[in-house]
């Protein structure tokens, strides 16, 4: 090749570079939309007048999508729009060519139509009908470039009896006879657009930093509003003190038309069921507040990993479990799920760092459940403090960037200073759990009254060793209890302990502060051990049609294979997989009985007692969930229904208890709700 030749292709290269270069810097820069919305409720039309902003460098040829019923034209001068790509079935939207003039870089566009996908099992992308109005991203009602964020100027003008909302400061409200028009502005790059639009009853309360705290009802229910307005500036407070100030200027709570549990930037989306729900205050709603900062200011590279879901569980809802004394409980239960829906069925794993996004139990415990717990190991290994520290340090330096774990390992590599990448590594890129084990315990006296005790840990999975930080706690025969933490990176590695009084047990991650596989022995019998399981074997007594509709319903939502057995005389069980017994007869109930004879557990013909508790069996719908004793691998669960409860719809409902073993419902209620303790572990021991 001459030297001519060699420069030529250089120069090619180099030029190819500087196009990608220019690539990149459109797309890092926001578009700016300054846009004067209405909605027509009864029409389910849209009309949009769009200024768009781009850089100083953007290319002139653009494309975008807009959505399919929308006709969209040019208004401003020297700029011309040609149809790319029609819309098609599978595509509910069309893709447009935009070509830019010289003379600066702005482009007017006006569109409308009809925006109408209906709710289908409380789905939809997006529509507008007299009930309201709701918008996403995904309904593509204003022109979208692909992977460009957005800024915006956004008038949106509705009926008077109509109120608006897009996230960013609403900066000014005009109200005519026939109509109301609110103009909201925000400046800092948004990956989506949304609009909400209602006939809603509008309550608010301003703080002392001038945020907002807004509730949006489809109906006046000043009590429900209190109840969100007294709980989020405390929620509000304690994350702007955690990770930095709160990065809008106000906090709606938003009353949708159909079933959502949506959390969007500044505002939160949820159905008319899902926003009356009790436990919803101290669970479901810190978690969508959280999401304000994780996942709509800094936002998820998704090509990468969700890491949003994961950290969003562990500060929301894991800290409302630390609040409440029963954070080991619930680390307990997300080992549960994970065991349940995952090691139980092992394709279901994949790596951390390949989650996107929930669609069913085993990628929630991957995806929500391991994350969470990777962040708990990180906290519990460098303290409450340096984590802060980090995920401070991660927020301030990624604010409104799509951003991965990366980033994420940076800054707690940095606040540490420790090289992390083992500890990423194995948990994000690789699937399965450690199996800790604890197979030998030596305690020797010495001469001068002391103790010396040798203890092996082993980790026993069929995969290579992890780096562990496995907390071992001693109990002394003085009533002293001594903490370790033993660092288990080996298959198999000896430790020790001296004492001046006697060790009388040891117990190995009692608080289940690792992410591990769990022992049969250490963790209750709950529902989800039966939803999750591989096979699952119905039993119920042909006389009781209801049964079989009951046994329907739950096979619906299993994931295994089912098999359905009818029971007149005598009780024939499968050899592995889950039990269900279905219905009120006494050849179940005599088995329950025998199964849990170790547990505080009566039953008579008309009554329950469990612990100290007694129930009325005829006033009563219940669930209890044991361990076949002849082999604990098999989860059984004995079902039945009193008069007031539909046994379809109930056990429809009875889906979202998994973490429950026993389970008491007096009508639609759960008046009891537990699991059956744990009397033994392979981790502990009595010395």
């Amino acid at each position: 090749m001459s030297k001519a030749q060699a420069l030529h292709k250089l120069m090619i290269v180099i030029g190819l570079l500087l196009i990608l270069l220019v690539t990149l810097q459109s797309h890092a820069a926001p578009v700016h939309h300054k846009m004067q919305v209405e909605i027509i409720p009864g029409l389910k039309m849209l009309k949009a007048q769009d200024t768009l902003t781009f850089a100083k460098d953007t290319p002139r040829k653009l494309s975008f999508v807009l959505h399919k019923d929308l006709q969209v034209s040019v208004t401003s001068s020297d700029d011309s729009l040609i149809l790319l790509h029609p819309a098609t079935k599978e595509e509910p939207y069309a893709e447009y060519g935009l070509q830019l003039s010289n003379q600066d870089n702005k482009v007017s566009l006006y569109y409308q139509g009809v925006i109408y996908d209906p709710v289908v099992n409380d789905n939809s992308d997006g529509l507008i009908a007299p009930e309201g109005a709701t918008l996403f991203g995904s309904t593509y009602w204003y022109p979208s470039f692909l992977d460009t964020q957005k800024s915006f100027d956004i008038s949106v003008k509705t009926p008077v009896a109509w109120r608006s909302l897009v996230q960013g400061q609403i900066t000014s409200m005009e109200v005519d006879a026939s109509s109301r028009t609110s103009r909201f502005v925000e400046i800092y790059p948004q990956e989506e657009i949304y609009l909400v639009a209602g006939p809603f009853s509008f309550y608010e309360k301003e703080l002392k930093d001038g945020k907002k705290v807004q509730v949006l009802l489809r109906k006046d229910d000043s009590s429900l509003a209190q109840n969100f307005i007294s709980l989020i500036p405390g929620f509000l407070e304690h994350y702007s003190s955690a990770i930095s100030p709160y990065p809008y200027s106000s906090f709606t709570v938003v009353e949708n038309f159909w079933e959502t549990g949506y959390g969007m930037p500044s505002f939160t989306l949820l159905g008319p069921t899902v926003i009356r729900l009790p436990f919803l205050l101290n669970s479901s709603l810190p978690h969508e507040v959280l999401h304000n900062w994780w996942g709509n200011s800094v936002y998820v590279d998704y090509d990468k990993g969700n890491w949003c879901e994961g950290l969003t569980t562990y500060m929301a809802d894991h800290w409302q479990q630390e609040l409440a004394g029963n954070d080991r409980g619930y680390r307990l239960n997300t080992l549960i799920n994970y065991a349940d829906f995952v090691a139980a069925n092992p394709k279901n794993d994949f790596p951390v760092r390949q989650f996107r996004g929930r669609h069913n139990s085993s990628s929630q415990a991957v995806g929500y459940g391991k994350t969470m717990m990777i962040f708990h190991m990180l906290e519990f290994r460098f303290g409450k403090d340096l984590f802060k520290k980090a995920l401070q340090d991660f927020y301030s330096e990624n604010l409104f960037q799509r951003v991965s774990f990366f980033e994420i390992q940076k800054s707690f590599e940095k606040v540490t200073n420790q090289n992390l990448n083992t500890f990423f590594t194995q948990w994000l890129d690789r699937e399965g759990a450690p199996q800790i084990e604890l197979p030998d315990v030596k305690v020797m006296r010495w001469l001068d009254g002391s103790y010396s005790t040798t203890y092996v840990l082993a980790q026993t999975q069929n995969a290579p060793s992890y780096e562990l930080n496995i907390p071992v706690i001693w109990t002394l025969e003085n009533g002293q209890e001594v903490r370790q933490l033993a660092r288990l990176f080996d298959k198999s590695q000896v430790f020790s302990l001296v004492s001046h009084s006697r060790p009388v047990k040891v117990a190995v991650d009692p608080d289940y502060h690792v992410f591990r596989k769990l022992f049969i022995e250490e963790r209750p019998a709950t529902l989800s051990s039966i939803l999750g399981s591989p096979e699952v074997h119905f039993y119920f007594d042909p006389a009781q049609p209801q049964a079989e509709k009951f046994a329907r319903v739950w096979a619906a939502a299993t994931d295994g294979q089912d098999s359905f057995n009818k029971v007149t005389e005598t009780l024939s069980l499968a050899p592995q997989g889950a039990l269900v017994l279905i219905g009120d007869k006494d050849l179940f109930a005599q088995f329950v009985k025998t199964q849990l004879s170790e547990q505080k557990f009566e039953l008579t013909d008309t009554t329950l007692r469990i612990d100290t508790q007694e129930f009325n069996l005829q006033e009563t719908s219940t669930v209890l969930v044991m361990r076949l004793k002849s082999n604990p691998q098999q989860p059984v669960v004995w079902v039945r229904w009193s008069k007031e409860n539909n046994p379809e719809e109930w056990a429809s409902r009875l889906t979202h208890y998994g973490t429950f073993g026993v389970l008491v419902f007096k009508g639609r209620p759960a008046v009891f709700k537990s699991t059956w303790p744990v009397l033994q572990s392979p981790l502990q021991r009595n010395l």
